[in-house]
Order: structure tokens, then C-alpha cells, then sequence
């Protein structure tokens, strides 16, 4: 596993072989760990908020979800981000090894019956899966509010039993909120619990069905943008963020630093490769 720096934000480069130990091995560990699941988006907020870039690099694994950090990264530092793993595929793995090692999954977050779709979906795909989700309510940005939510809900429920928490409030809202639900967790505990934290955003309803996921053909040129816009216009501003405004960030950022020829030398091959499903 390697790291990278884009704007101050660490990300994790390593397989998915790689990822499968990490996690499996994290499962039956004697501590907790926390991942979250960087995109563009989250890199530009960053940039601006140096409490967030903090947040985010005190997460235990930060993967690149997001095909415009492939690009960022060679643009930036010259080398090549290899690998690339996306919230939605990133908890079915967690699902499928809470399966097969028998451990507790909880979802929480997502729309009005949305975790409880994503649920079902889970325990259709994945035999003996123990999956339960939890309504948590609006939450809002603030650090307080997410420390009081998870201490005025989080703890009436079984969460002492829970191996795995995959929290979908959105950007910046499900890493303070997973934050304060660690923190309020007894210290010290024989066999920690929940083991693993994951920051999920909109997967719950890409599993659900509620929100089409794109074809695979799609996902592996990297138009997920363009799919999920054409699917949710009302996300153009977003969407336009991260497929935009991010680039130009990039690209006046090489200027600066007067690497832009480099950073074209680099990147235009990742494009192409990116382009071609390699």
C-alpha cells in the first residue's frame, strides 16, 4: 500500500487483494479503525477547510473514490495511482466478509426506508449475512449535534454487538458523526466494538436500487459523472465540482508550480488508459 497527497488530503493506494486482508485481518483485530472514502468533491471542500483535511487524515484508510484523483494524482505528483475503490463496492466486500467470518453489520443513514432496501439486497446476495440498519434522523454539519445524536441514539441501540458500521450522511456530516460514535466508545474494551467505521455517502441506495447504479462498461472508463447526472440532474452542481471545477483546480495548481507540461506528459496517458477500461 502506498499514500498520496492531494491538497492535503492522504490517499490510500493498494489493491483489492490487498484491501481484502486489510479488512478481513481489521475484522478480527483488537481495535477500531475508520475509512473514508474521498472524491473530488471532498477534495475541493478540503482545500478550503483545513478542520476537514484533519478529519480525514485521522481515518485509519482513506480510499480513492473518485476516478478524477487518478488523475489529479499524476498531474500533481507524477506518479500513478494504480487503484481505485468506490464506497458502493467497498461495503458489498465488507458485507460479503461479514458473511463468511459470521460478524455484524449496521447501516446507517440513507433516505426514508432506503437502509432497510440496501439491507434486504445484502442479505439476497450474501447467504447468513447479519445486517440491521438504524434511523438516526436529519443530522446536521455541526460537531456537537453529531455527538449528541450519537450518544442520544446510537447507544439505545445494539451496537455493543455490531463488527461493522457503514454510516451514509453524505460529505463531511458521516466522518464527524463516525468521530463522535468513536469517541463515545467505552475505552478499553476486551473485543472493541464496532471493529470497522466506513463513510458510505449514496451507496446505501445504489444497493438498494433506489439510484441505477452505472453499467460496468461505464464505471470502468470513468463516466460515472455523466451517468449519475443524466440519472439526477438536480446534482449538476456537484457533479459540476467534480468534473469541472476540480479539474481547473489541478490545472491552475501545475501552473503554479510550473509543471504544467509535466503534469500533461503524465496525465494524458492515464486518461487514455482510463478511457480503454486498463
Amino acid at each position: 500500500m502506498r499514500d498520496f497527497e492531494l491538497f492535503g488530503v492522504r490517499i490510500s493506494d493498494l489493491s483489492t487483494g490487498e484491501l481484502t486482508d486489510l479488512l478481513s485481518g481489521w475484522l478480527d483485530s483488537n481495535s477500531s479503525c475508520a475509512i473514508v472514502t474521498p472524491n473530488p468533491e471532498f477534495v475541493l471542500a478540503a482545500r478550503c477547510d483545513p478542520s476537514f483535511v484533519e478529519l480525514l487524515n485521522r481515518a485509519d484508510l482513506s480510499l480513492p473514490d473518485g476516478v478524477g484523483l487518478r488523475f489529479a494524482t499524476s498531474a500533481l505528483t507524477g506518479d500513478r495511482l494504480s487503484h481505485r475503490h468506490t464506497g458502493v463496492d467497498t461495503l458489498l466486500l465488507l458485507a460479503k466478509l461479514c458473511a463468511e467470518q459470521g460478524r455484524r453489520l449496521v447501516l446507517v443513514g440513507g433516505g426514508p426506508g432506503v437502509a432497510e432496501s440496501a439491507a434486504d439486497a445484502m442479505r439476497a446476495r450474501f447467504v447468513g449475512l447479519d445486517v440491521s440498519t438504524v434511523d438516526v434522523g436529519i443530522v446536521s454539519s455541526d460537531d456537537s449535534n453529531a455527538g449528541r445524536v450519537s450518544s442520544d441514539r446510537m447507544k439505545s441501540t445494539s451496537l455493543e454487538n455490531a463488527d461493522v458500521v457503514a454510516v451514509a450522511l453524505g460529505m463531511g456530516k458521516q466522518e464527524r458523526f463516525i468521530e463522535a460514535l468513536r469517541s463515545s466508545a467505552p475505552p478499553n474494551p476486551p473485543h472493541p466494538s464496532p471493529r470497522v467505521y466506513i463513510g458510505v455517502g449514496g451507496a446505501l441506495d445504489m444497493i438498494a436500487g433506489t439510484k441505477r447504479r452505472a453499467p460496468a462498461f461505464v464505471r470502468r472508463v470513468g463516466l460515472e459523472w455523466l451517468w449519475r447526472l443524466v440519472i439526477e440532474p438536480r446534482r449538476f452542481r456537484r457533479i459540476f465540482n467534480a468534473a469541472v471545477v476540480f479539474p481547473a483546480v489541478v490545472v491552475w495548481d501545475t501552473l503554479r508550480r510550473h509543471r504544467f507540461v509535466a503534469a500533461c506528459r503524465a496525465t494524458v496517458p492515464e486518461i487514455i488508459n482510463q478511457l480503454r477500461g486498463v
